[in-house]
């Protein structure tokens, strides 16, 4: 799953050869594409002004199952180390958004001045994203 830079969709690409599998439309211009550590899901956050929302796509039947609307400056998401929580950081509204990646239901508002990376040490030993 790539973003597909200058477009409002993701890409679906064979990691065995390159080639392009399908196409997600989704809410803007992607910016981060990032896989739950199971793979079961992905989720989604886009460039401005499209930056206050998250969108999470099943990875079997490449539907949408949820859109999120967090609030602008949406930066950042990081997944806890077995992938039951994201945390997500929202820029502009002063927080950090918890995640039940399960049930797609908030659970924490952190207040946080102005946040940006997530980095949980758990993902410390890992090269890129």
């Amino acid at each position: 799953f790539l973003p597909a830079v200058g477009h409002h969709e993701v890409l679906v690409v064979d990691s065995q050869d390159w080639q392009e599998k399908a196409r997600v439309k989704v809410h803007g211009q992607p910016v981060f594409v990032m896989a739950r550590p199971d793979g079961r899901q992905i989720w989604i956050n886009f460039a401005f002004p499209n930056n206050d929302t998250v969108q999470v796509v099943d990875t079997e039947t490449l539907q949408i199952v949820k859109t999120f609307t967090l609030g602008k400056g949406v930066l950042h998401m990081e997944f806890s180390p077995r992938g039951e929580e994201v945390w997500i950081s929202v820029r502009d509204k002063d927080q950090v958004v918890v995640i039940d990646t399960d049930t797609l239901v908030q659970t924490a508002e952190l207040p946080v001045t102005k946040p940006s990376g997530i980095f949980f040490t758990s993902r410390a030993h890992k090269i890129g994203l």
